[in-house]
């Protein structure tokens, strides 16, 4: 089998970068595997020929199997024509939606319908797929990002740094509007009791927004921005809970990190919820959106160290049974078989 996997990753070509190393395993079920990627130097449309022209001359040379993309709207409807160009299978990896409205809707139905083989990060995106845009269950194989099988020995509902006393919140991600990480700034607010912060690790284009927010509400001193950081370890292991509140998600890896530490976790109904975090168990699961819920759930993390560590070992425990690196390999080769097949 040789597939040709057009990536959106612009760190793909440093073979230190995560997504290298996974290529490399990838490489190893297959007779072939080529990788064409966006470059970080190029614009969006000089990206988008250099793709479609890089693609098509690795298609030409030689016969592929299948074409993997990890995008249902411009990249995708060009790996689309590719495909049917060159008469080759077509896979579509959705780990989400962002921006899901306009041209973006209309071209994400079509390309998903002209997919010969589907797979998604979760059971949520795949009773999505069916049940809003009427595709066969049998197209999609749900692979859940892999993350290695890792507990940090920290005893839940208890830190290895006291922080002044305080309850620290954490919340790891980008700063953009479909994290909402605005509604935690606001629930913070709400919270009547004193001593508490909230950690904020991420950068992106809302982080001045976020910073004015929380300088309005007269609670600078309750929140910290702490940019981008490589090295998340040590800030899951200094805070006493977990916080994601994202209005879509397609999976949630930082919530699978968080786990990793024992974290009590507060998220909303999106990605892995109900999956992995179960309402209760391992885990607190709010609405999309609900504030109240939230500001709820926070009051009762800091006030009920039992219930903090019950969650803390629930989603040590949950995370424990997420596929194992064989057994997501396995079922990557399985999506290229059944696009191959149809």
């Amino acid at each position: 089998m040789k597939v040709l996997n057009i990536s959106l990753d612009k760190k793909i070509s440093d073979k230190n970068s995560a997504g290298a190393k996974r290529m490399v395993e990838y490489k190893k079920l297959v007779d072939k595997y080529t990788v064409v990627s966006l470059d970080d130097k190029k614009g969006k449309l000089k990206n988008f020929f250099k793709i479609y022209f890089e693609a098509k001359k690795f298609l030409k040379q030689e016969r592929y199997d299948v074409i993997t993309v990890q995008d249902v709207y411009f990249v995708g409807w060009l790996a689309v024509k590719l495909a049917k160009k060159f008469n080759i299978a077509l896979e579509i990896q959705v780990h989400g939606f962002e921006k899901f409205s306009g041209i973006r809707k209309i071209l994400a139905k079509k390309i998903l319908r002209n997919a010969d083989a589907i797979r998604v990060v979760s059971q949520g995106l795949s009773r999505k797929l069916v049940n809003e845009f009427k595709l066969r269950a049998d197209k999609i194989t749900v692979v859940p990002i892999y993350t290695e099988h890792i507990t940090h020995n920290i005893e839940p509902g208890r830190r290895t740094t006291h922080n002044d006393g305080k309850f620290v919140f954490l919340t790891v991600g980008r700063l953009v509007p479909v994290k909402n990480i605005e509604m935690q700034i606001r629930a913070i607010k709400k919270l009547r009791i004193k001593n508490y912060e909230l950690r904020i690790v991420g950068d992106g284009p809302l982080k001045k927004r976020l910073e004015i927010q929380s300088e309005k509400l007269g609670i600078a001193d309750k929140i910290k921005f702490l940019g981008w950081q490589d090295n998340l370890a040590k800030f899951y292991s200094q805070v006493d809970a977990f916080l994601l509140t994202s209005n879509a998600e397609g999976w949630g890896m930082v919530v699978v990190e968080a786990a990793q530490f024992s974290l009590p976790i507060i998220m909303t109904d999106v990605g892995l919820a109900g999956e992995v975090i179960k309402d209760g168990e391992s885990g607190i699961v709010i609405p999309v959106g609900d504030q109240k819920a939230l500001e709820e759930s926070m009051v009762k993390l800091i006030e009920d160290k039992d219930l903090r560590q019950k969650l803390g070992e629930g989603a040590r425990e949950a995370i424990k049974k997420l596929p194992t690196r064989e057994e997501t390999l396995a079922l990557y080769l399985k999506s290229w078989q059944k696009a191959i097949k149809k």
